[in-house]
């Protein structure tokens, strides 16, 4: 089993409760393999998290260690600014009433959190059997509905702001400010759904799992709902960002911000070229991801950015995908927050959250800061210092108090 289970990336040596959960990981099939990433560490629900899970697409979808949150993701938006003598006029705006615009924030943030009602869910994925053509025999794309069988309100992410940054462009010679509106999370009671369809579905295989049409809306309606919260935010702030229609909304009314950079914190696919389903957790794959990627910090650091090679051709900013050895790269898109039963390890942040019930005292919570060994171990993973790491730093945030 040890031959299955690789830390060559591991920041730390693995604890007794890191092996004791990668051996459980591996036991159920003797075709799996685990490899941990920079930020492995055991979360707050004894979990393990930070690896690279693999398996032939054949295997029972049970041996996949699915996460509760699947899919849950990082974006970014660029806010389209003025800029003057080298300051973002957006910045400088938000700057001066910044009290007042985080009441504007904290507005948004209890209108999402008091939709319970019209939650996005399985029960709005299209139903194309409910569609007809007056002759069966001709294909007509046109005649399927893609939009969702009902309309859904925008659920409350785990983190939302605004944040700026000096970024120094590979087509310019000079630095530029930038405002960006970052969103993170997934859609809490979608994903217990999908927990439950993934607990329940004992005899369908890894492939069935991923090819079912839950997975693939879950997906796109995390990303969806993202973007609609981003849009919102830059209406009510007064911020220009690029936004669409949100076409498979039946309303037809959802506004949708264009991301600039999207970051999975955890995900999975299968690979065409080897037949076997990938599962990253905590990580996103950088065959996957272009524009950079995004990395969390604790809620008062920000997030940093992990630039790629310069592109020159199209329209990337931040790089194209990283030059990484191998088939299937992950690379770290969170950092660690210490379990409080175990010792925290490397260059620690101390912060106080906020408690869960009124009237409980503050949590003080360890998060890991990544240094020099942490990037070391990402540059390995195809990350080039040469490329630039861009620190967004909050102006106006929410953070929920599960992950601040």
């Amino acid at each position: 089993m040890e031959s299955r289970c690789s830390a060559a990336h591991a920041t730390f040596p693995l604890t007794e409760q890191e092996r004791g959960a990668c051996h459980a990981a591996l036991q159920v099939s003797q075709h799996t393999t685990l490899a941990l990433l920079p930020n492995h560490h055991m979360n707050e629900n004894m979990e393990l998290a930070g690896y690279h899970f693999t398996c032939p697409d054949s295997e029972p979808a049970s041996v996949l260690p699915v996460p509760s949150n699947m899919f849950n993701c990082v974006v970014m938006y660029e806010v389209v600014s003025e800029v003057t003598d080298g300051f973002n006029q957006d910045v400088l705006r938000v700057l001066c009433a910044r009290d007042e615009h985080q009441l504007q924030l904290d507005g948004i943030v209890a209108a999402l959190r008091a939709n319970t009602t019209a939650v996005p869910g399985f029960a709005c994925i299209a139903d194309d059997a409910s569609d007809t053509h007056d002759n069966p025999d001709e294909l007509c794309l046109s005649a399927y509905n893609t939009s969702d069988q009902r309309e859904w309100a925008e659920q409350l992410p785990r983190k939302i702001g605004l944040y700026h940054a000096f970024v120094r462009p590979h087509t310019k010679d000079s630095i530029e400010h930038k405002l960006f509106i970052v969103v993170a999370g997934s859609l809490a009671y979608a994903d217990e759904e999908f927990h439950r369809l993934w607990q329940d579905a004992a005899t369908i295989s890894c492939r069935q799992l991923l090819d079912a049409e839950e997975t693939h809306w879950l997906r796109a309606a995390t990303l969806r709902n993202h973007n609609r919260v981003a849009a919102r935010l830059a209406d009510e702030l007064g911020l220009h960002v690029r936004c669409v229609l949100d076409t498979d909304d039946p309303g037809g009314q959802k506004r949708a911000a264009i991301p600039t950079t999207v970051s999975m914190v955890h995900d999975m696919y299968l690979s065409p070229d080897d037949g076997r389903v990938h599962l990253a957790d905590g990580g996103c794959f950088l065959h996957k991801s272009v524009n950079g990627v995004l990395f969390e910090m604790h809620a008062r650091e920000g997030f940093w950015l992990f630039c790629g090679p310069p592109d020159h051709a199209d329209s990337n900013a931040y790089g194209t995908m990283f030059d990484y050895h191998g088939a299937c790269v992950c690379f770290p898109t969170t950092t660690v927050r210490y379990h409080p039963k175990f010792a925290a390890r490397g260059v620690v942040v101390s912060t106080h959250r906020e408690p869960d019930k009124p009237g409980a005292e503050p949590v003080e919570v360890s998060t890991l800061f990544p240094d020099e060994a942490f990037v070391h171990v990402c540059e390995k993973l195809g990350f080039n210092r040469n490329h630039g790491l861009v620190s967004l730093m909050p102006l106006i945030a929410y953070a929920s108090p599960s992950s601040a």
